[in-house]
């Protein structure tokens, strides 16, 4: 703050506020400065308009994307398949595990196993929201049934609470195959969120699958409807514009040690698989409201606005000073705003 004594005086004043004295330029109404003013102020509303416009992949905002972790509850429905091959008779051989109702499990028959399913969910950050799951399937072999590949399907809730609110039914689709049999396989990724088309951001929660449910209750018992139910259920669920898909990252097989020719234990075994399954905070993609699409252009034309206003100003100042128009001007004095009035334009 400057500091100045005031005149006759030896009290020491500090400056609370200042303003600049202007120039003031005046011309007739039909004048070249006036069409020149003129220019400027549609220069000045046009060119940034034109300039946000054009170098903005969109200067409506058409989709918006926001960080969100969603929540996943568990259905407690598993559909599992381990295929291999009968090392006393050398023929493929598969079983089936669930956790599903009867009339899914009478598809089966004789392929279906009963497993033992322990799960966990786990709040890391104590936040209220899953951040990992654990799943553990013992589904009981014979000794001879050698186990070369696994499948899993387990379903899930998933649901976003925040800008767009959605209720979906989900599944994880794990898989893994070997060249040796295994007694046991680990699995390690993320449950992420995919989307192929933005999800609305107004009103209540959206269930756009409410109606088409990945298993009904309508199943023919033939064996080719057991045998192409994975496929068709992975291919309906991909399908969706909206999936949560898993992401394998880490898989550990554990080989069983039996040798092809070797005599066998006749006694039965379990073949064990260990899902560990992670939620991480997903990017939703929304289509924004009238007042957001607004906003975000007003915000583009407005930082363009204020550099375009400044050269202008500029413009302006050199063009009226030098007198490259015609103009009569005035100087602000401190004991008036405006001047002594022009004796004639």
């Amino acid at each position: 703050a400057a500091v100045a004594r005031l005149e006759g005086t030896t009290t020491m004043a500090v400056e609370v506020y200042h303003e600049a004295l202007c120039r003031r330029y005046y011309a007739a109404r039909w004048s070249f400065a006036y069409a020149f003013v003129v220019l400027v102020a549609a220069t000045l509303v046009v060119v940034p308009f034109f300039v946000a416009y054009t170098n903005v992949p969109s200067f409506w905002l058409k989709t918006n994307t926001y960080r969100e972790q969603p929540t996943v509850q568990y259905e407690y429905k598993v559909l599992g398949l381990l295929e291999g091959r009968d090392a006393s008779t050398g023929l493929p051989w598969h079983a089936y595990y669930s956790s599903l109702g009867v009339a899914e499990a009478r598809l089966f028959r004789d392929a279906l196993r009963v497993p033992v399913l322990r799960s966990i969910e786990v709040d890391q950050n104590r936040d209220g929201l899953a951040d990992r799951f654990q799943l553990e399937a013992l589904v009981p072999v014979a000794a001879d049934e050698h186990v070369y590949a696994s499948r899993l399907v387990v379903f899930f809730d998933v649901k976003l609470r925040k800008r767009a609110r959605l209720e979906m039914e989900t599944v994880a689709y794990v898989a893994h195959d070997a060249g040796l049999p295994g007694r046991a396989v680990f699995v390690d990724g993320d449950y992420v969120l995919r989307q192929t088309w933005p999800l609305r951001a107004k009103g209540g929660f959206a269930l756009p699958y409410e109606n088409t449910p990945l298993l009904d209750g309508d199943h023919p018992t033939d064996v080719t409807y057991v045998q192409t139910l994975l496929p068709r259920l992975l291919a309906s669920y991909r399908a969706r514009n909206t999936t949560m898909d898993f992401r394998s990252f880490y898989e550990v097989w554990s080989p069983s040690g039996a040798v092809e020719g070797a005599d066998v234990d006749q006694s039965s075994s379990h073949f064990n698989l260990t899902l560990n399954l992670r939620i991480p905070t997903a990017d939703v993609l929304y289509t924004p409201t009238a007042s957001e699409v607004l906003k975000d252009a007003w915000i583009k034309y407005l930082s363009i606005f204020v550099v375009v206003a400044f050269l202008l100003d500029r413009l302006c100042a050199f063009v009226f000073y030098y007198q490259l128009v015609e103009t009569t001007m005035r100087v602000e004095t401190s004991h008036s705003r405006h001047g002594d009035k022009p004796k004639s334009l």
